[in-house]
């Protein structure tokens, strides 16, 4: 009996070396405390999704496509450059701004949920598109300097192209950027955004 009694204590000391002190498969278990800032992050999510409703805010990805404005800016001064070349100096003054510096500087009548909604936006949407705006902010960069080493040689037909490229590839991914924004469940496709920045 004594025999029986050592070899159960041993079993269990061993399930619970194996399960992580009360965890699966080696992992710690989620202790009381996790558990409960998790559960007040998701209540604090649904709350910000009601309040969303009808709003600038997605309820779903509880994202505002208002940001998106900030980068339209650029794009429309890309479009002004083939045909007035100093616009370039509007390029070069353009600044990227994060999602909530956007809403702080911003006076819609949203922009304080959407500051807050964007510390709870779902990481299966606020991922995607923060990737999304970094790649945008680094297309910005490169299209400027290019632009500047053509207009540099006077060549006129580069400064078209590039511009009209860097127009065209910025509207591509704003496109992708409100999709993830509207709740879609999207996939960045890092090869494809690559070949955006080859012009």
């Amino acid at each position: 009996m004594l025999l029986k009694d050592r070899a159960d204590r041993q079993g269990a000391a061993q399930h619970r070396e194996a399960d992580g002190e009360g965890g699966l498969g080696g992992e710690p278990a989620m202790s009381i405390e996790g558990h409960e800032r998790e559960g007040e992050r998701d209540d604090k999510a649904r709350e910000l999704s009601l309040r969303a409703e009808n709003s600038n805010v997605n309820p779903k990805s509880l994202l505002a496509t208002d940001y998106l404005n900030h980068i339209n800016e650029i794009v429309m001064l890309f479009d002004l450059v083939p045909d007035a070349p100093e616009c370039l100096e509007d390029c070069r003054a353009w600044q990227p701004k994060t999602y909530q510096d956007h809403f702080r500087d911003s006076h819609i009548a949203d922009r304080d949920l959407a500051i807050e909604a964007y510390d709870h936006a779902p990481p299966a949407f606020r991922q995607p598109f923060d990737r999304l705006v970094a790649e945008m902010n680094r297309l910005v960069a490169i299209s400027i300097e290019r632009l500047a080493a053509a207009l540099e040689r006077g060549d006129e037909v580069m400064i078209r192209t590039i511009a009209e490229t860097a127009s065209r590839n910025l509207q591509d991914l704003i496109g992708q950027a409100s999709a993830v924004i509207h709740g879609s469940d999207h996939t960045v496709d890092q090869a494809q955004i690559d070949a955006l920045m080859e012009f």
